[in-house]
């Protein structure tokens, strides 16, 4: 807990001069005001962050774990699949690796509690991934029991914060967010559901591609979920521990790891949009820190963009996670920087 403590105080808000001052600078280019749109927006956030701030290395940081409520049926995966997808990232022959590769990004993968049991060929190897597992087969069913301790969701937070503070003095300062653990949705829709009470008709999608039988199945799943527990909404924590996971505590920490390294962190679709809105709520200023990257297929999705006064600019009809959607903006972050270096001011006339 100590560690988090001393990350949330250590969090400062962008500054707000040196926006202004690069907002001037844009306005003082040969070019139409705001002619540039979201790039322009960029330039002005990312010199909030940091003064003249350019990526240097570049990095996907994923956090993988297991989900109980798996066992419910409310995937059409199976939870073996976890290992297979981490397993070819470890071995470079995943869809993140082949999307960093384009962009000049390493992909690292962090173990909170991937299930190994269920691989019945013994033939699985996850040992080219960080080890930080915190529970050997995952966390609990939501629909039965919490889905972990509160001390190992504040552990879980933690380990995020930990990798970003030592990739940082590796030098990388661009991080993507990336997870991977089947059931993650249902998951990731019970904690948008007790911070937002909307309807789980605009919260729960089809996931890793469920028919209209089983996403009616997932939402009855989840309101169980909730409704057998007694969760402090108020506590981002207590909801995190009652109905959430690891992957997505684990990206929680990675957010609140990068603002207070003063590093810009973009965020990939609907599970990490509720790991951005779990470190918000922890720390408000964290999210001067965050970027959007694509819209998700998930419906949830606008409803936590919305909360977090964040735009998602790319329109991709994406909906596989391991931060394929936020690698995509990466481009995009590098191009900004480089406005005011290279376009000229108008002449004096």
């Amino acid at each position: 807990m100590d560690i988090l403590k001393k990350t949330l105080v250590q969090i400062e808000a962008a500054d707000r001069q040196r926006m202004k001052k690069k907002e001037n600078e844009l306005n003082s280019l040969l070019k139409t005001p705001k002619g540039l749109g979201i790039v322009e927006d960029l330039a002005i956030k990312l010199e909030g962050m940091q003064k003249n701030y350019r990526p240097k290395k570049k990095m996907v940081l994923v956090m993988a774990a297991d989900n109980g409520v798996e066992c419910e049926k409310v995937s059409k995966s199976k939870r073996v699949i976890t290992q297979y997808v981490v397993e070819a990232m470890s071995n470079s022959t995943s869809s993140i690796n082949s999307l960093s590769k384009s962009f000049g990004a390493d992909v690292k993968v962090v173990d909170l509690g991937i299930d190994e049991s269920s691989d019945h060929t013994g033939k699985i190897n996850l040992s080219g991934i960080i080890q930080k597992k915190l529970m050997p087969f995952g966390t609990n069913n939501i629909l039965n029991e919490a889905a972990m301790s509160y001390e190992t969701s504040v552990s879980a937070i933690e380990i995020g914060i930990e990798a970003v503070n030592e990739f940082v003095k590796e030098g990388y300062n661009l991080f993507a967010t990336g997870e991977m653990g089947i059931g993650n949705t249902s998951t990731s829709s019970a904690i948008l559901k007790v911070f937002s009470d909307l309807p789980l008709d605009d919260i729960v999608g089809f996931g890793s591609g469920i028919d209209k039988k089983t996403l009616e199945h997932k939402k009855e799943i989840i309101k169980r979920a909730i409704l057998t527990k007694e969760i402090d909404k108020k506590d981002p924590i207590d909801v995190l521990s009652k109905v959430g996971g690891l992957d997505i505590a684990g990206m929680a920490g990675t957010f609140l790891g990068c603002a207070k390294n003063g590093v810009p962190v973009v965020i990939d679709g609907f599970i990490s949009a509720v790991a951005a809105l779990i470190a918000y709520k922890l720390c408000p200023n964290a999210r001067d820190y965050m970027i959007g990257s694509h819209l998700s297929c998930e419906p949830g999705m606008k409803y936590i963009m919305n909360e977090l006064n964040l735009t998602s600019p790319l329109l991709m009809n994406m909906k596989l996670g391991e931060g394929t959607g936020a690698i995509m903006m990466f481009p995009i972050i590098e191009a900004a920087c480089r406005i005011t270096e290279d376009v000229r001011t108008y002449p004096d006339v």
